[in-house]
């Protein structure tokens, strides 16, 4: 009978650490699907909505380390002008 509740206990508590992953999983899936849809829209100002809106965003491109989330934006739409909704 301890050995049943014992597997039991485990069970219940690995239960919801399943459930978050899975949830978290679904969020950051969400998140790169509404950026795809964003990029592919030419709309940058809403493909950058995901980053961390701080000066101390730290960005490695192509061209080295960009620092600021506005300066990223900005990087963005110098390197890719055909995107830009104008």
């Amino acid at each position: 009978m301890k050995k049943f509740l014992l597997s039991l206990c485990i069970l219940f508590c690995s239960f919801p650490s399943s459930w978050a992953q899975k949830n978290e999983e679904a969020t950051i899936k969400n998140v790169l699907e509404i950026q795809r849809l964003a990029w592919h829209k030419g709309n940058l100002e809403e493909y950058m909505q995901a980053y961390w809106q701080n000066d101390s965003l730290m960005f490695i491109g192509k061209s080295g380390i960009t620092y600021g989330w506005k300066q990223t934006l900005e990087n963005y739409k110098k390197n890719y002008p055909d995107n830009c909704n104008g």
